[in-house]
């Protein structure tokens, strides 16, 4: 697998301090399990942090205090990432199939416009205020409304890839944006683009009907 997109530097450094959501953790874990860059990204980032602790603490506690805190316990998957590997009764890394009912060749999509569809996934009550995690399953040529994002939005390609003004997004691949970000994916295989996708917030879209339809839609 040959990852071209990485995840970015903010939000690992969030993901290894514990205080991304939920649903947008759900995505960092499971590009970790496949993607060994980030891994080291997030070790060196590790290391930092546990500098930082051993030197914010008094002389007398680095050594003699054994309830100093372990930056390993701050995400118990980043212990486990480096040794995961994908799933084969699911068809995904096992940070995502813990959370799937079925194979991913046996998810029961739900259209939302005609070539895209999607199926979302569960997360704790507290978490749904926070965001929405899902898969998203573009048919091939297929145009996502151009749309940007009321907070951050991190996307991982599980099949297939697609294209747009960022670049060629393949398997493995993240797209981690802002709210800055204006962008028109479309899938540009024979092949499905399936995706896993986490936003914090509802997506802004800049077409008219795009707009009247995402009451409905649920995105």
């Amino acid at each position: 697998m040959n990852i071209q997109h990485h995840i970015g530097d903010d939000t690992l450094m969030a993901y290894v301090n514990g205080t991304l959501p939920e649903t947008i953790s759900v995505v960092v874990a499971t590009h970790l399990a496949i993607c060994p860059e980030c891994r080291k990204n997030v070790a060196l980032m590790e290391d930092i942090a546990a500098l930082y602790l051993v030197e914010s603490e008094p002389a007398y506690h680095v050594d003699a205090d054994p309830t100093a805190p372990d930056i390993q316990q701050l995400d118990p998957e980043i212990a486990t990432a480096a040794s995961t590997k994908y799933q084969t009764d699911k068809g995904v890394p096992n940070p995502l199939a813990d959370r799937m009912p079925v194979h991913l060749e046996d998810i029961p999509w739900k259209k939302l416009i005609p070539g895209i569809s999607h199926y979302p996934l569960s997360v704790a009550d507290g978490s749904r205020k926070k965001g929405v995690l899902r898969l998203l399953k573009i048919a091939p040529g297929t145009p996502m409304p151009e749309h940007s994002h009321s907070g951050q939005e991190i996307t991982m390609i599980l099949r297939g890839s697609y294209i747009d003004d960022l670049g060629r997004f393949q398997t493995g691949d993240i797209a981690d944006l802002d709210d800055e970000v204006w962008h028109q994916p479309v899938a540009d295989t024979d092949k499905d683009c399936i995706c896993l996708i986490a936003t914090s917030a509802p997506l802004k879209f800049s077409g008219f009907f795009s707009r009247l339809l995402q009451p409905l839609v649920g995105i």
